[in-house]
């Protein structure tokens, strides 16, 4: 974990591939086609569960419940930023599979845009990013 989210785990830290995504923002790194930003947050929740395979025995006693350890995490994001740090995020919807710095464990985690949507007016950026298997 970077030193910021030991801080405050309401930073998000994303990086990944970046295409057409106008000037650069003040929250942002660069390199080549690459992106590095760290998003101060006002609310990240995550929803985690497991993959469960249920099979229904006809003629005997109920049913078998089998877990197959697999997990599956959606993260939920809430930020106020400014017009050009929401490019810089378009940039990486568009750019390819980005990766995150997973905001209450730790570690690197690859996601995938889910749902982005944006309030010019009141600058409000809602993320819906589910984690992928690296």
């Amino acid at each position: 974990m970077t030193e910021i989210s030991k801080k405050n785990p309401q930073i998000l830290l994303i990086k990944g591939p970046i295409k057409n995504a106008g000037e650069t923002s003040l929250l942002e790194i660069r390199g080549d086609s690459k992106v590095e930003m760290e998003i101060p947050c006002s609310e990240i929740t995550v929803s985690v569960e497991r993959r469960i395979q249920r099979t229904i025995l006809h003629g005997g006693e109920g049913d078998d419940l089998e877990d197959q350890g697999a997990e599956s995490a959606i993260y939920n994001i809430e930020a106020h930023i400014g017009v050009d740090a929401y490019t810089t995020v378009m940039g990486l919807f568009r750019g390819g599979q980005p990766t995150i710095e997973e905001p209450f464990e730790g570690g690197e985690v690859k996601v995938a845009f889910k749902h982005i949507h944006y309030s010019a007016a009141k600058r409000l950026l809602k993320l819906q990013l589910i984690e992928d298997i690296i």
